[in-house]
């Protein structure tokens, strides 16, 4: 009898030895990330090779370098609002992500999908990732240049035109920003477009490294507010 007690009473010890308010140490927290939901200005398209995906070269890759929590690149070439929707799930929020940021849109355009698709099914991520407690980032993809690049490579050669569509873009963009309350990264092609291309409206690595200094400067406030900077 007193060894039975001995032993209920070792269990119990060795029970609250490996746990700390409630949680065991052998099944510690995950660890916080950054994730990168996007296509292929975020899957790295033509780094190095025109038409090939290179992550290793990539914005989230250059912005790892600066940042001191993993950065999950969540980029699916092709992807559209649509699609990266339905990997929210598992390529986001599995992640534990502290941070996301959200760069979709392209090929919603390249494929004539109705804005009012493109904007609610990037309501629809938002409000899946945001839970009040991460920091959330929406990037425009494209810049006044680029985007008469695209048009003109959907036969939309009318300047008026493709200004009236310039114009529905930004306010879907502002509108999404200001009504979550989340944060808008409006350029990410300054000092790219033109001169560190891989193809028309994709940067080599060097316009990449620069894209992730865009992103990195719209971060830096909450980066060095929460001590995440190495």
């Amino acid at each position: 009898m007193k060894m039975k007690l001995f032993t209920i009473l070792l269990v119990s010890v060795l029970m609250l030895i490996t746990c700390v308010d409630g949680k065991s140490k052998s099944t510690p927290d995950k660890v916080l990330t950054l994730a990168c939901l996007g296509n292929s200005l975020t899957a790295g398209h033509g780094a190095d090779t025109p038409g090939v995906d290179n992550k290793k070269k990539s914005y989230p890759a250059f912005l790892q370098e600066k940042i001191n929590i993993p950065v999950v690149n969540a980029g699916v070439s092709g992807d559209t609002t649509a699609q990266g929707l339905v990997r929210v799930n598992d390529d986001v929020l599995a992640k534990n992500p502290r941070i996301v940021i959200i760069e979709l849109g392209a090929n919603d355009l390249f494929q004539g999908i109705p804005l009012s698709t493109t904007q609610s099914n990037l309501q629809k991520i938002i409000s899946m990732v945001n839970d009040e407690s991460r920091k959330i980032y929406l990037t425009k993809f494209y810049s006044k240049e680029i985007v008469r690049i695209m048009f003109t490579m959907l036969q939309i050669t009318d300047y008026d035109e493709q200004t009236e569509l310039i114009n529905q873009y930004n306010s879907m963009f502002n509108t999404l920003a200001v009504s979550n309350n989340i944060e808008l990264i409006d350029d990410i092609w300054a000092g790219i477009s033109e001169i560190h291309m891989s193809d028309s409206h994709h940067p080599n690595e060097k316009g990449y490294r620069i894209m992730a200094d865009h992103y990195f400067s719209a971060l830096k406030p909450y980066l060095l507010e929460n001590n995440l900077l190495k």
